[in-house]
């Protein structure tokens, strides 16, 4: 008989990418939630067969309503839905927060559940002692630790630290622009070129990582903690100038520049955007490797999905995620 998996904001990136790693797969039964049935994407899901059901993270009753039944959940929150109003990143923070604990409550309410995905992000300010905050990281290390305080939702968690998108070249803050007088392809950014980025690769290896996992669980081994159970999501780290080169040399562009500019100037570049994720730059720099990939908590546990089976030989680069990709726009 088939189990269950709940994919929350199933009409997103990270959970349609859920939903594409098992859809194929007969032991499992998928239902998605979203805000909106009637959407485009939500008719496609149904074409596709997977059970939709409306469902809103601000409401923890029609959560726990559509989390019944379910053997596995994956959970994602949205800083930026509410950042891209204009409310500010400390309003935002609190509603990703709320969210967060709305979902990690009714989670807890779900008697039959056996895993908890949390999509989640490093906590800056706990990893460099306040030096480097970052606000859509922060809310979700609160979230970490709201859960880690339920001994029994905590022990049902897996914790899924990302990284940097491979897609995230179509935000302007990382967007290359071409130079003509140098004939070069430029990228401003408030961070030393040689510091390291935490490589997601496709965001469809959150899927994947989730896929393997229910397949394949988290080693016995590195479960017996008292923290949090935690799987990074990436193919490597990069020092950034390497990373971008290697984007403009698969994507036909020549030779790239990264220049490191003062935290001011970017965020006077992109606005509210050069605020909140040039902090996210700077952290990459404060910390720098291993720091950079997470956890905090005493008992904390990590292992890289590169070496989970089920996952390492499924991960999908972030070259080879550039070399699916039009690149003509630019």
């Amino acid at each position: 008989m088939s189990k269950l998996i709940v994919v929350t904001g199933a009409t997103g990136m990270q959970g349609s990418g859920v939903i594409d790693a098992l859809a194929a797969n007969p032991d499992w039964k998928i239902r998605g939630l979203t805000r909106n049935t009637n959407s485009e994407k939500a008719k496609a899901l149904i074409k596709r067969g997977i059970e939709m059901v409306t469902a809103d993270l601000d409401d923890e009753d029609s959560l726990v309503k559509a989390f019944i039944g379910a053997n596995a959940i994956f959970a994602v929150t949205d800083f930026y839905e509410p950042f891209a109003t204009g409310i500010g990143p400390e309003k935002a923070m609190h509603i990703e927060y709320d969210r967060g604990v709305n979902l990690a409550r009714a989670a807890a309410k779900t008697t039959t559940l056996e895993y908890y995905f949390w999509s989640t992000l490093p906590d800056a300010s706990g990893l460099t002692n306040g030096e480097a905050k970052v606000p859509h990281f922060d809310a979700k290390g609160a979230i970490d630790a709201y859960i880690k305080n339920d001994p029994v939702l905590n022990s049902k968690t897996i914790f899924l630290l990302t990284g940097f998108y491979a897609s995230n070249f179509n935000y302007p803050p990382f967007t290359p622009i071409y130079s003509k007088p140098t004939g070069q392809y430029i990228l401003a950014l408030p961070a030393n070129s040689s510091s390291y980025l935490p490589s997601l690769g496709s965001v469809d290896n959150i899927g994947i990582t989730v896929s393997g996992l229910l397949q394949h669980p988290y080693p016995k081994e590195a479960s017996d903690t008292k923290g949090g159970r935690y799987v990074h999501v990436t193919t490597g780290k990069y020092q950034i100038q390497d990373y971008f080169s290697k984007w403009a040399e698969i994507a036909g562009k020549g030779k790239l520049q990264v220049l490191s500019v003062p935290f001011k100037q970017f965020e006077a570049l992109h606005g509210m955007w050069g605020t909140e994720l040039g902090l996210m730059v700077k952290f990459w720099e404060v910390a720098g490797p291993p720091k950079m990939w997470g956890t905090v908590g005493e008992g904390d546990v990590m292992i890289d999905s590169r070496e989970l089976e089920g996952v390492k030989n499924r991960l999908v680069s972030a070259e080879d995620t550039w070399r699916q990709a039009d690149w003509s726009r630019f």
